[in-house]
């Protein structure tokens, strides 16, 4: 019987029980926050709140929501400032595709069981 572990990857994220997936439900509350624009809050809460505790593979994405929340929170925040002048309606335009693209390759790495790179920055992931 052969280890189907090798070469240091972990294995995916059960995506069975939700709840049990902290890291994805940061993830949809990501989303979630187009729509509802306190959840993200509470996504960068939970992210905060587990991350002490949390497998090497969940720590490396709360590290990549963190950083996308504080970053995104930035851009937004410029966006609205700027936006009396066309270049916020085009930071505001990039900050959403920014965020869509990091949260969507956040996602497709959990369920392949990968971790996030930690140098990523101000980069789409």
């Amino acid at each position: 019987m052969s280890d189907q572990n090798q070469g240091g990857a972990q294995p995916p994220v059960n995506l069975n029980n939700l709840m049990n997936n902290m890291p994805m439900v940061v993830y949809l509350l990501y989303f979630a926050g187009f729509v509802i624009p306190v959840l993200p809050l509470i996504g960068v809460i939970i992210a905060f709140v587990n991350r002490d505790r949390a497998t090497p593979l969940e720590r490396s994405h709360y590290d990549f929501q963190i950083s996308t929340f504080w970053r995104g929170l930035v851009m937004a925040v410029v966006a609205i400032i700027t936006v009396f002048f066309w270049i916020g309606w085009l930071i505001m335009l990039f900050a959403v595709v920014w965020s869509i693209v990091r949260n969507v390759k956040g996602i497709m790495a959990l369920s392949r069981g990968e971790a996030m790179r930690g140098d990523i920055g101000w980069g789409f992931g």
